[in-house]
């Protein structure tokens, strides 16, 4: 593919474009084990939209506080006009004015208090109630909008995904139709014994915050990031 100009927003491009263009290809393919539940285009999609995500909130946004020259995969001097667009759009608005957004696609609902629930165990229905309801269209709309990319983010990185079927719940015989992204708020840990806080650098679970998405919308909203991420 040659040495991109622009990593940061070449990229994503080159990974919509494979998304865009193989996206019948994956709709025919299913797990051998299970072809009932469909295909497999959210592997395909969620796997294609990490780089999307990531490489630019680590050579952009991640960099706009770094001394000049202490960065090593530092893109913000190639396009000033997406460094402010990070700044204004992302660190500084609700996700709800944010150009990518779509009114009714994500929904955000917070749990601040234990015990907590275990993804590998599914969605329990009282918080897949909560994520279906007006109020978790607003809670995302008005979100910070660093909030919302920081949450997803975590997921991805920490494996905080659960699929969902097109009501919104944790199933096993039916296809997937929307995301949860899960994102862990940890206290600072304590330390006082050689235990599994001090090893990882973890404290206690304090909070667990959830996003909510259809798999059309978060391929919807990919387009409009890269779309976002190419303004002059």
């Amino acid at each position: 593919m040659g040495n991109p100009h622009h990593y940061s927003i070449e990229l994503p491009r080159r990974c919509m474009t494979v998304i865009d263009n193989l996206w019948t290809t994956a709709e025919k393919i299913y797990g051998e084990d299970r072809p009932d539940i469909g295909p497999l285009t959210s592997t395909f999609l969620l796997s294609m939209s990490m780089p999307i995500l990531s490489i630019p909130l680590e050579r952009i946004e991640r960099q706009i506080d770094r001394p000049a020259g202490t960065g090593y995969a530092d893109d913000t001097f190639l396009n000033p006009a997406v460094v402010n667009a990070f700044e204004n759009v992302i660190r500084r608005g609700q996700l709800g004015d944010a150009p990518f957004y779509k009114g009714g696609a994500w929904r955000f609902h917070s749990i601040k208090k234990g015990p907590f629930l275990n993804i590998a165990e599914g969605i329990p229905e009282p918080v897949a109630d909560r994520l279906s309801s007006d109020e978790a269209v607003e809670a995302a709309r008005s979100m910070p909008a660093q909030q919302w990319i920081s949450i997803i983010r975590n997921a991805m990185a920490h494996g905080g995904i659960a699929y969902l079927d097109e009501h919104g719940r944790s199933s096993y015989g039916t296809p997937v139709k929307m995301y949860a992204f899960v994102s862990g708020k940890y206290g600072k840990p304590k330390c006082q014994h050689a235990d599994a806080e001090c090893r990882y650098g973890l404290g206690m679970l304090e909070g667990l915050n959830i996003l909510r998405v259809s798999e059309m919308d978060y391929r919807d909203f990919l387009h409009d990031w890269v779309k976002w991420l190419e303004v002059k």
